[in-house]
């Protein structure tokens, strides 16, 4: 897994890299204990460009601290310095803690520009106090989960020691839902949009809980935790500037996607008795963007893109996903879709993505998107402009020849903020985007797929390179009969996936082997023996 988080730590970085503001408290010093606590006096800390105040009366009596300890189940005030979520952002080993009343101070460039937002989750200490309770607080819903608890973090800006009048309010736990199934607990690195407080010089936090004594005052845990605060956002939408956006007529593109096979996905996948997305077919998914139509994906829904020749990891991104989002205004209609590729047809990597849109409050159809708060999610930018992906992200998964790419597969995000059904960005938190979209045009609407980067000396896996398989007939709509052509593969494990990658059928391999295929859906499937993979199609 190591790979995997050092992809996820750069991923939260952004491409653009950190600007000097981003405060990720890396590199600042630990005590022997593993967290600083301003026990020498000096009332505070600075990292990037904001200074953290700390009050320590011979105790960390309130402000900031900060830790890497990363201790999740010991319940206590003994374990007041570790973070629920286990780590820092994207596995970062180090971030800060708050208590009730911490105050940021902002510094240089800090102070004269929008103050763009942190991350944020709860302590272990808070969280295990508010699932189990203790001597002097509740577990959060009471005996029977009923209770209307709730933990809140509310940040309130200053300017020039005048408090201004937005505060922006984020809840660490939320047992308030009807439904109790949709209760939570913080447990991810949950992004706080800070922007509506505009150009500040301050910053004060004050958390505030249902669990309440009359004398003493709340009895939850007062800590919280954060992380790269101030982080820039990424690039702009197109109709802003800025962007990362590439046009369908830009000269970078070599080629375009020759097959595209569809599985539709729900119309709304709370309400599976709805049916299926059917807008466009398989085919409109093909050929360059914007002059061959476009298919509808539906709820999860998938597509998987082959191509002449396959892509490779070349300079910059290589290769591009079309959608038909379009302006509204000064924000923007998206539905988006996770992408991943595989060079073998059968073991696909998901580029790994990032989501800040708030999920307070559901998007619908009027939805208005901001598109610096989206990053490696297909469907970030308006019809006729692709969204790049990059192949150097993914270089180090072993499954994966970055320079013999020869499948896109493109999933459908299911934008609801139900956390049950919803779709996860690579920190665990819900993607929120238009939901629900009951009609036949629902999910994402594929456009294209744009190659930049070409391996021109390659072929792709359509037609195994090793040539150990002859299959006939191919399409079949019942059977398939296998002649095994390098007999050393005999006694060998034979598998068939489908276009999602999951197992079908595996079976002994023999000089001559037959698949049912009967009882398939109608479809792409590949067949697998040692590293060879050979696709074959089921038809009616």
């Amino acid at each position: 897994m190591k790979k995997l988080y050092t992809c996820l730590l750069l991923l939260v970085q952004s491409v653009y890299g950190f600007a000097q503001t981003t405060s990720t408290f890396e590199a600042l010093p630990l005590d022997g204990n593993g967290y600083w606590i301003g026990a020498d006096g000096s009332g505070g800390f600075t990292n990037g460009d904001a200074y953290f105040q700390t009050i320590n009366e011979g105790w960390w009596s309130t402000g900031f601290a900060y830790s890497n300890k990363t201790d999740v189940t010991t319940e206590g005030y003994t374990n007041q310095y570790s973070v629920f979520t286990g780590s820092g952002v994207g596995r970062s080993e180090k971030f800060a803690i708050g208590k009730n009343g911490s105050v940021i101070e902002l510094k240089n460039a800090a102070k004269t520009n929008d103050v763009t937002g942190f991350y944020v989750t709860n302590t272990t200490y808070a969280a295990l106090d508010m699932i189990n309770g203790s001597g002097f607080s509740k577990a959060f819903g009471g005996p029977t989960g009923n209770d209307p608890d709730y933990f809140q973090l509310a940040i309130t800006g200053y300017r020039n020691n005048v408090v201004i009048s937005d505060t922006v309010k984020i809840k660490l736990a939320d047992y308030t839902f009807a439904d109790n199934s949709k209760d939570y607990i913080l447990n991810t690195w949950r992004w706080v949009d800070l922007r509506p407080l505009g150009v500040v010089d301050s910053l004060i936090f004050l958390l505030t809980s249902s669990d309440n004594d009359p004398v003493y005052g709340m009895n939850t845990p007062n800590y919280f935790a954060i992380d790269h605060f101030n982080e820039p956002l990424y690039d702009l939408a197109v109709v802003n500037g800025g962007t990362e956006a590439i046009s369908k007529e830009s000269t970078l593109f070599k080629s375009w996607a020759t097959t595209c096979t569809v599985t539709r996905g729900y119309l709304d996948i709370a309400n599976p008795g709805l049916g299926y997305a059917s807008y466009g077919k398989d085919v409109n998914g093909t050929l360059k963007a914007g002059v061959n139509g476009l298919v509808s994906l539906g709820d999860n829904g998938v597509a998987i893109l082959e191509f002449a020749k396959p892509i490779k990891n070349g300079a910059g991104p290589d290769f591009a996903v079309f959608e038909n989002a379009f302006d509204l205004g000064t924000n923007q209609f998206l539905e988006l879709a996770f992408v991943e590729v595989s060079s073998d047809g059968v073991n696909y990597v998901r580029f790994p993505s990032i989501s800040k849109t708030d999920s307070k409050t559901q998007l619908d159809n009027n939805a208005q998107m901001d598109a610096s708060l989206i990053y490696n999610l297909a469907g970030k930018y308006v019809a006729n402009y692709g969204t790049p992906f990059d192949l150097e992200q993914l270089k180090n998964y072993s499954l994966l020849d970055v320079n013999n790419i020869t499948h896109v597969k493109i999933i459908d995000v299911i934008g609801t903020i139900d956390l049950t059904l919803s779709s996860k960005d690579s920190l665990g938190n819900p993607i929120n985007d238009p939901y629900a979209t009951a009609f036949a045009s629902c999910g994402f609407d594929l456009d294209a797929v744009g190659v930049i980067n070409q391996n021109d000396l390659a072929t792709s896996i359509s037609k195994s390179n090793s040539s150990i398989l002859e299959i006939y007939p191919n399409p079949s709509a019942n059977q398939f009969n296998i002649s095994l052509l390098d007999v050393s593969f005999v006694g060998q494990q034979l598998y068939v996936y489908d276009v999602n990658g999951i197992l079908v059928e595996n079976q002994i391999i023999t000089e001559t082997t037959i698949l049912d295929a009967t009882a398939w859906e109608n479809g792409i499937y590949y067949i697998r023996v040692g590293n060879t993979a050979e696709k074959i199609i089921k038809i009616d």
